[in-house]
């Protein structure tokens, strides 16, 4: 099953992500006949990233902490809310995964056979381990495309290119069209990338924001 094609094309766009790509491809791989390993490497993915971000940022955590804290604090770190302040965005995603944990303790049990009063409510649970999963990939790719537009590094600060952003960029392109001038067109995504760098970060958030609802939803 094909279902992390986003994270896939993103993983490709920033090359320093690449070693992630093992865990859509396990995910996509035991989604259809191992559900608890597809929820495992869904997990395995989101903590992988906010360890990643909290050790490039040189915040300490305990590598034993929760995939709740971790994200917590990952969302700290990265300023999309303050320590202690309510968050719908960020309780969004803390719930998300935390039931991912929890639907991966219902269904863990496989050793004994089941009632098919069992099996109709464990396809049930499968859909919501689906649900969970693309709600994984929503997670991820927002906190590495976030990451990478707010945190470069300063090399890549200075060498940022107009394609480290494709995704983005069609979308924007997408939304607005072409800019016509005289009688030539222009693509809205590079016009505001090379003459208006402010203005291309406002859309940047803009469309952050579009997939920080999609997530709560």
């Amino acid at each position: 099953m094909q279902i992390m094609d986003r994270l896939k094309e993103l993983i490709q766009e920033q090359s320093r992500w690449k070693d992630l790509e093992i865990y859509p491809t396990r995910i996509e791989a035991f989604l259809d006949n191992d559900f608890i390993s597809a929820i495992e490497n869904g997990k395995a993915l989101i903590e992988t990233i906010c360890k990643t971000i909290l050790d490039e940022q040189k915040e300490i955590y305990d590598k034993n902490e929760t995939i709740n804290k971790l994200v917590s604090k990952t969302l700290i770190t990265l300023g999309i809310f303050a320590k202690g302040q309510i968050s719908k965005f960020g309780s969004g995603i803390v719930t998300a995964l935390q039931n991912l944990g929890e639907l991966r303790n219902k269904i863990g049990d496989t050793s004994h056979g089941k009632s098919l009063y069992e099996i109709r409510k464990n396809k049930i649970e499968t859909l919501s381990a689906e649900f969970l999963i693309n709600s994984v990939e929503l997670i991820a790719c927002f906190l590495i495309e976030y990451y990478e537009f707010e945190f470069p590094t300063q090399k890549e600060k200075k060498e940022r290119k107009y394609d480290d952003f494709q995704t983005f960029n069609e979308y924007l392109d997408e939304a607005y069209g072409n800019i016509q001038v005289a009688d030539y067109s222009y693509l809205t995504s590079e016009v505001l990338f090379a003459v208006d760098e402010t203005a291309y970060e406002f859309e940047f958030q803009k469309y952050l924001s579009q997939s920080n609802d999609t997530i709560r939803e």
